[in-house]
């Protein structure tokens, strides 16, 4: 299959998009390692993957707590011996208007969306260069692209920041065979997604396809930046909306 034989990582594969995509992976060969803040989340995933014939692990990993990254990512490669697929998604989402960020839920976002999706995939990226291989997969958002309207400003600024800092291992991991590409979602009705106000709306009055996305449409988007589909494709993006943002 397209994935045999490959291992990867997703973080915040307990639920949502990263359970999705982990699910996605495992259905084209590979071995998923779900790296989740709620181990109970991610160990149920775990076992009904391996319930139906799949290879999958649990790792408790809260990818804020930056001293603890080194050891985590230590942990996943020894769970089957390589990283080849690294699938960034944890992270958070926030609606506070521009005039009431605070300095500390600045801090924050920035922390958990982007500070820590560059430290967690600094510590893969060795691995791979040790490899020689690997496909780095990010999740920004419409909102790097348009600005914050149903979240908030720092969200939106986490997340244009992580399609630069996808460019940067792009270009740094080309010559070890490692790619670097993001997915920008749109209004995606997964448990997050359900918490915020665009939700409530009738999508056929805004979205050209007429209805809102599946963590399964974002899934798919992983799977071909995961896969060699994408061979030559890096320092990439692609937008996974309905239509919503050309």
């Amino acid at each position: 299959m397209l994935l045999t034989d490959k291992v990867a990582l997703v973080t915040g594969g307990g639920r949502g998009i990263g359970e999705a995509s982990a699910r996605r992976l495992v259905e084209y060969g590979a071995k998923v390692i779900l790296a989740d803040m709620n181990l109970e989340a991610a160990q149920n995933v775990a076992n009904d993957v391996n319930a139906h014939g799949g290879e999958a692990r649990a790792l408790e990993f809260n990818v804020a707590e930056f001293d603890t990254i080194p050891e985590k990512i230590a942990a996943a490669k020894a769970m089957f011996g390589r990283i080849d697929i690294l699938v960034n998604v944890a992270g958070i989402t926030g609606s506070t208007p521009i005039e009431e960020i605070t300095l500390e839920s600045w801090d924050r976002m920035m922390d958990i969306d982007l500070k820590s999706m560059f430290f967690v995939t600094q510590a893969v990226f060795s691995i791979m260069k040790e490899q020689g291989y690997g496909k780095l997969v990010h999740m920004s958002s419409l909102a790097a692209l348009r600005g914050g309207r149903s979240s908030d400003a720092s969200y939106a600024c986490a997340k244009a920041g992580i399609l630069n800092l996808s460019k940067c291992f792009a270009l740094r991991g080309a010559p070890y065979h490692i790619t670097s590409n993001a997915v920008c979602p749109g209004n995606i009705l997964t448990p997050m997604g359900k918490t915020l106000s665009w939700s409530k709306v009738d999508p056929k009055t805004y979205i050209p396809m007429g209805r809102y996305g599946t963590a399964e449409d974002i899934a798919n988007a992983v799977l071909f930046y995961a896969s060699d589909l994408s061979s030559y494709v890096t320092g990439d993006y692609m937008n996974v909306n309905g239509g919503l943002y050309m």
